[in-house]
């Protein structure tokens, strides 16, 4: 789910009924994913795993179409790469014959770099969102980010709070924080997107977070003058990252 700041995207809001008020106003377009059988668990496969890959695509599809009720889905991610790398092809072709009418847009979770340079050579239509873990033992994913920047790809971060302490720790994150007078959670998610290119996947459900989240980040990126005070900041957070991860 993306939020109105296009910059926060609310990847588990929908699913409670506590912040189902909200759709009408924080959504601008709906996500959703492909997961391969592999990466289920036995007992909660969500399609019939005994068919083709093009079989348990074309019913994963319409599943997302009716449990969102909805005509489209504005993205779709390949969630993980298939165990067999040729298989991540035979997938996103299969995924290709959704576009436009009822996916708009498709994107992979979880791709090396060596992966999505493969898909994106073989792929009629091109990956528009590349989500993965950003944290240390990715370094960050510095060349995946790389790439996505070169290629017009927005990289969509996650992962970010319970797997980077030493971040969380770091006196820059304390200074944005300070300075916007907001937790530091939500300092740490306003430096990755001044990175620029990124969106922020927000897990939360709590309708009070989401506003006032929405709000910060709405008024920091919107205000030119406040990301020119943020700029000394955002450029020791890169440096951060860059130490944090030799």
């Amino acid at each position: 789910m993306e939020s109105k700041a296009s910059l926060l995207l609310y990847g588990t809001a929908w699913k409670g009924d506590k912040t189902a008020r909200l759709l009408e106003t924080a959504i601008l377009s709906i996500q959703s994913k492909f997961t391969p059988v592999w990466a289920h668990a036995k007992d909660k496969i969500p399609f019939n795993p005994h068919q083709s890959i093009e079989g348990q695509i074309v019913e994963s599809v319409q599943q997302s179409l009716e449990h969102l009720q909805v005509d489209y889905l504005d993205s779709l991610l390949l969630h993980v790469p298939f165990e067999d790398d040729n298989d991540n092809l035979i997938a996103w072709k299969v995924l290709e014959t959704f576009v436009p009418h009822r996916i708009r847009s498709l994107g992979v979770s979880n791709f090396s770099l060596s992966q999505l340079r493969e898909l994106y050579a073989c792929a009629s239509i091109k990956p528009t969102i590349v989500q993965n873990r950003f944290y240390k033992e990715t370094r960050y994913d510095f060349d995946v980010r790389e790439f996505c920047a070169e290629h017009g790809i927005t990289y969509q971060a996650y992962w970010m709070l319970r797997h980077n302490p030493e971040i969380m720790a770091s006196s820059v994150l304390n200074t944005v924080a300070v300075k916007l007078s907001v937790e530091k959670e939500l300092a740490f998610y306003i430096l990755i997107l001044g990175l620029g290119g990124t969106q922020v996947l927000n897990g939360t459900t709590d309708p009070g977070r989401m506003v006032q989240d929405l709000k910060t980040v709405g008024e920091v990126f919107g205000n030119e003058a406040r990301l020119r005070e943020l700029q000394p900041d955002i450029d020791e957070f890169r440096r951060l990252l860059t130490n944090f991860s030799i």
